[in-house]
């Protein structure tokens, strides 16, 4: 009789796994374990149909239990190490992989696994061993060429990745990542009007990605497609663009500023819905790489501050209202700089931070900050109305506040910090680490267009919904009716008293 109600439940089981009744298949295998608790199979198929709908708690008890009966099971390592790359435990996952690896070396989805998740902890060397040895078994396996694309693309060989990556297509053309991660490669070597095709490729294939639709809306701060009908977004953006921003060069007036918004947002809400953005600064770029991601990589395991930094110097503006705030953005856009030194729009959300709005204009050492400020400043004079603040700063705030007195800018007084040689060394143990930054190091820098594009107006969106939550009650002025943002709300919500009386404190 045991054996017949095995059976059953054992064959119910497997046939509501297959018409994905996956409530039913477990109450069937359950059926099975408690008359015999060590089935691998029925152990297993719980393991997978918990590891389907996401519940990776349930699924490792039973993927476990295989593991305690027969430690070296491929399937229950395989679907373990996949629960711990999807719960961003990237050691544990290749502990796991390494153990089904042992049992078959030449097993291609383990290899694939292996080889991404060694890219995932920047570990190039056994990253690339492992995808060769599986693309050598397999040189039409689509997962390990996409692989293989990823790896050449984070080691900055583009040429290799485009290669790759049109590989990935030619074995699967409907395939909306592999056209998303060809435009990436295209972008990053200066092929911006290829990028832009492929991006909009992804869109048609898969209309719903949103991460298809960032990378549409961000490539076009830099380009203007030949083609801006190719595309809703990009025709959108086409659209936005034919507003023109207000002049810093005479007063703006607060009618000049919301004419502008309305007129922009009026396209968004049209021909964009349900979508939401999560940038929230503003940057007109110049092609010098400033390497902030390596620098920061330097501070937080030393808490040194790199050499570079102590020539970094910026003209930090601060202001109290978010009509002042667009009218910033405004002026940043046109303003002349002798060399068009990178600046950026951002609301603080750093809790370590003072102030809400911020303009930042990044220069290379204090002669040339002093020459932006006093550009900046007869711009400031003619269109802000309200109180700002307006100095200049060295380097990053997280600097000054682990070593104070990197803040000090008088050169002649004996506080003034110096770079430390000894911090060198230091410096050194992150760039022997150098696969991890060739990506960043061998793209084409590119310059921001002048004008408005859609990017700017979501984030301005962000920055409204910023300025409601903050009490800056100018925000009814420009869109009483703003739509939620997640990322401010989910940035702003532990710090909001803190931030209200930032945006309520007189300046200094």
């Amino acid at each position: 009789m045991p054996n017949n109600n095995f059976e059953n439940s054992f064959n119910n089981g497997i046939r509501y796994f297959k018409e994905k009744n996956f409530k039913k298949s477990e109450e069937e295998f359950n059926s099975v374990l408690k008359i015999y608790p060590n089935n691998i199979e029925a152990l297993f198929y719980c393991g997978l149909m918990n590891f389907q709908n996401k519940n990776y708690s349930k699924s490792e008890i039973f993927l476990k239990k295989i593991i305690k009966i027969d430690y070296k099971n491929r399937n229950a390592n395989v679907i373990l190490g996949l629960i711990c790359t999807n719960l961003n435990k990237k050691k544990d996952a290749i502990t796991y992989f390494r153990v089904a690896y042992e049992n078959n070396s030449n097993d291609i989805e383990v290899l694939n696994s292996l080889g991404s998740s060694y890219m995932s902890i920047e570990d190039f060397e056994k990253a690339k061993f492992f995808l060769n040895k599986a693309y050598n078994i397999n040189n039409n396996f689509l997962p390990v060429c996409n692989n293989l694309g990823n790896f050449y693309l984070k080691q900055g060989e583009f040429l290799k990745a485009i290669e790759m990556y049109k590989k990935v297509l030619n074995i699967k053309p409907d395939y909306a990542s592999g056209y998303n991660n060809l435009a990436s490669a295209q972008s990053d070597l200066g092929n911006l009007e290829d990028a832009v095709k492929n991006y909009c490729k992804a869109a048609e294939i898969d209309p719903k990605n949103n991460t298809t639709k960032t990378n549409i809306i961000q490539i076009l701060r830099y380009i203007n497609p030949s083609n801006p009908e190719v595309n809703s977004l990009t025709d959108l953006n086409n659209k936005i663009k034919k507003i023109k921003i207000p002049s810093a060069t005479e007063k703006i007036s607060d009618q000049e500023v919301i004419n502008f918004y309305k007129s922009c947002n009026e396209l968004v809400n049209k021909y964009l819905k349900d979508y939401n953005f999560y940038d929230t600064q503003i940057w007109r770029s110049n092609t010098i790489n400033l390497r902030c991601d390596r620098h920061f990589d330097v501070f937080n395991q030393f808490k040194i501050i790199p050499q570079y930094c102590f020539g970094c110097y910026k003209v930090q503006v601060e202001l109290k209202s978010i009509l002042d705030f667009l009218r910033l953005y405004f002026i940043f856009d046109n303003i002349d700089l002798a060399e068009n030194n990178s600046r950026k729009c951002m609301i603080e959300l750093r809790t370590i931070a003072s102030g809400t709005y911020k303009g930042l204009i990044f220069c290379s050492g204090y002669e040339s900050a002093k020459t932006a400020q006093s550009v900046l400043e007869k711009a400031l004079n003619r269109n802000i109305k309200g109180k700002l603040k307006i100095e200049i700063k060295r380097g990053c705030t997280e600097y000054g506040i682990e070593h104070p007195n990197y803040k000090v800018l008088d050169e002649t007084s004996n506080d003034f910090m110096k770079y430390n040689e000894e911090w060198k060394k230091k410096e050194n143990i992150i760039d022997n680490n150098k696969s991890k930054y060739l990506r960043d190091l061998n793209a084409k820098r590119q310059t921001s267009l002048k004008g408005a594009n859609l990017n700017d107006i979501l984030i301005i969106n962000n920055w409204i919904y910023y300025a409601k939550k903050i009490d800056d009650l100018d925000y009814k002025k420009l869109n009483e009716k703003v739509l939620k943002s997640d990322q401010i709300e989910n940035e702003i919500i532990k710090q909001l008293d803190f931030r209200k009386k930032e945006f309520n404190k007189s300046f200094i």
